[in-house]
This record gives C-alpha cells, sequence and structure tokens, in this order.
C-alpha cells in the first residue's frame, strides 16, 4: 500500500488535499454550532448546505454542484475515498495529464450531482415529503469514482487487480459491475439513494465524455466497438441496449448535442455513434492497434494464467500496440509500459 502513497503527482495531491479539507472543515462547523445551541433538546445539525449539496438549498450555494463531490461525511468513507483517488489519480494523471484529468473530474461531479438532485427533486414531487429537499444531502465522490471505472475499462480492460495475497483476482473491465452490484445492495438494505444514483449515473456520465468529447492523440471520442455502451452490460441485454442507445443517439443528433458520426457506405451503425472508421485513417490505425493489443493479452491470459506472486512480461504485440499508455498504475515517474497485472497488499 506505500507505493500508492510515493510519487504522488501534483493534480492528485491538491484534489486529495480538498477532499480532505472540504470533509473535515463542515464537521468542525456543524460541532461548533451544535454546542453552542441554547435550546440542547433541539434536533442537532447533521448537514452543510454550504459544502455539501441540499436539492432545497442549492438555489442559493450553486457550488455545491461541486463542492459536495469532495464533501464526505464520516471517517470510514473519507479514508476510502483518499485511498482511492490517490490510487487512480496517480495512474489516470501520468496517462492523460493534468489538465484533461481535472476537465474529466469536474464534469463528471458536477453532472453526476446534478443529475442525482433531479432524481431526489421527482421524488418530493411524487411524495410531497419535505425531508427531500432538506434533510437528504448529496455529497461523496461515488459519482467520480464510478466515472474512474470507466476510464480504466477504456484504459486497460485486460487488467487484473489481485487481492488477499492474490487468492481473489478480478479484471479492471468488470470492476464497475461490482461496484453496480454494491450500490443495488446498499440502495435495498440501508435505502442509499444517493450512493445509488451517484454511482449508476457517474458511469454514464464518464462513458458518455469519452466516448464523444474527450480528444485522445488528436481524435475526439472513442467510437470503437470494444467500447460501446451495451459492453458495460451483460450479454444477453445487448440487442436491447443497442436497440435504445440507437434511438437516443438519433435524438441527440436531431436536437445537436452529438455530432453525426462519418457514413462509409453501409458501414454506419448508430449504437450510440459506433462507426466503422476509414481505413488507412488515424481512428483506424489506433482501432487496429487496439484490437491487436486486446487479442493478444487475451491469447496470454487464456494459456498460461500469471501467478498471484509476480507478473508475466507483456507480448511484444501487446507491448507495441499500448507503447504511447502507462500501464502501471502505482508509478507516477516512469513512461514505460510494465506488468498487465498488479497486486493490492
Amino acid at each position: 500500500m506505500k507505493t500508492i502513497f510515493a510519487n504522488v503527482p501534483t493534480l492528485t495531491k491538491t484534489l486529495v488535499s480538498l477532499l480532505i479539507f472540504c470533509s473535515i472543515a463542515p464537521q468542525i462547523y456543524m460541532y461548533r454550532l451544535n454546542s453552542e445551541a441554547v435550546d440542547p433538546e433541539a434536533s442537532l445539525l447533521s448537514v452543510c448546505p454550504f459544502i455539501g449539496l441540499l436539492p432545497g438549498f442549492v438555489m442559493y450555494a450553486p457550488w455545491t454542484f461541486l463542492t459536495a463531490a469532495f464533501y464526505e461525511d464520516n471517517i470510514i468513507t473519507l479514508l476510502l475515498s483518499v485511498v482511492v483517488l490517490l490510487f487512480c489519480g496517480k495512474y489516470l494523471e501520468r496517462a492523460w495529464g493534468s489538465k484533461e484529468l481535472l476537465k474529466f473530474v469536474i464534469v463528471t461531479a458536477i453532472l453526476s450531482n446534478f443529475v442525482t438532485m433531479l432524481g431526489i427533486l421527482v421524488s418530493y414531487y411524487l411524495s410531497g415529503e419535505d425531508k427531500y429537499l432538506y434533510e437528504v444531502q448529496i455529497n461523496g465522490m461515488s459519482g467520480v469514482f464510478s466515472a474512474f471505472l470507466v476510464a480504466f475499462k477504456y484504459l486497460i480492460p485486460e487488467h487484473r487487480i489481485a487481492i488477499f495475497g492474490g487468492r481473489v483476482s478480478i479484471r479492471v473491465k468488470n470492476l464497475l459491475g461490482v461496484a453496480t452490484v454494491v450500490s443495488i445492495i446498499s440502495l435495498i438494505v440501508f435505502r442509499a439513494i444517493v450512493f445509488y444514483n451517484l454511482v449508476n449515473i457517474g458511469w454514464v456520465i464518464g462513458w458518455v465524455y469519452i466516448r464523444f468529447f474527450k480528444y485522445q492523440d488528436g481524435i475526439q471520442g472513442d467510437r470503437s466497438e470494444t467500447f460501446a455502451i451495451q459492453t458495460f452490460f451483460p450479454e444477453f441485454l445487448h440487442p436491447i441496449i443497442g436497440f435504445v442507445s440507437n434511438k437516443v443517439y438519433g435524438l441527440l443528433v436531431k436536437l445537436n448535442c452529438c455530432n453525426p458520426g462519418p457514413r462509409n457506405n453501409n458501414n454506419y451503425d448508430l449504437e450510440i455513434g459506433s462507426v466503422a472508421p476509414v481505413p488507412g485513417s488515424a481512428r483506424a490505425e489506433a482501432e487496429r492497434r487496439r484490437a491487436l493489443a486486446l487479442k493478444a493479452l487475451d491469447m496470454r491470459l487464456s494459456k498460461s494464467p500469471p501467478p498471484a506472486t509476480s507478473s508475466a512480461e507483456p507480448t511484444a504485440a501487446a507491448s507495441a500496440a499500448f507503447n504511447s499508455q502507462p500501464d502501471v498504475l502505482f508509478d507516477a515517474e516512469q513512461n514505460t509500459p510494465s506488468n498487465a497485472d498488479f497486486n493490492l497488499k
């Protein structure tokens, strides 16, 4: 674990510091107010509308759309968020750069909080209960972390995370499914409606940003089939998700919310913007290299699974295909690919 705290890039340090400050300062503020209360029997203040997002108060504090993401209201979630932010921020800042990571965090934080607030307002209008306006506080990094999982699926989908000394391992591309299951269990058992919404809205926003708006090697978005929206769902749902996504994308194009993809004879499929790249183009070359790398990794992993305590060297094809992307999640200094698997100890 100590490797997480080594060589932390500047932006990641700043984000972690902001997370700690925005989480501790409100607790001090609420403690002082509660301790100075004239009526000791009055209900204790449990929300901080100047940092956290309260749907009924947001018009007076619009900045909370951003600050709420950096506010964890208990020590356990704060510690977990610090570790996850260090872990993910180090890799993504090294892979994308500080500017791109900052844009990604701001977009996913603000939009996930905004859409979650709309869901809370719908609950208020359906139930008529004021608690949804003044007691249900939206806060936490869940939406941003969910978007981070989409970024890792985009960058290193076949890498594995090994825990408990290698007894349990999971591919990076499956982590989002685990997070979704946890959010559903939390909603059923603890009625954690905010956590559930942030997780499942955050990853969609992260996907939309990477799919359509993020620039990579001079190309806007990634319309490859390996990053299509249905790849985030079980295979039996692919036809349904593909049909719905086509309709939604067609509507967004008509409303000028998304740019239509270039047509290439009959090789055009909306599929939320999936297009067959023109042969010889930069997009076609990038997709060809990506496909080769994924195929090489799949063949290596299926033939000889790597041991829990050591990692196999990347194949020549995978190394050549990913020579412009860092593969070491904990190394913020090096710029060369390394192991395809890593351990958390």
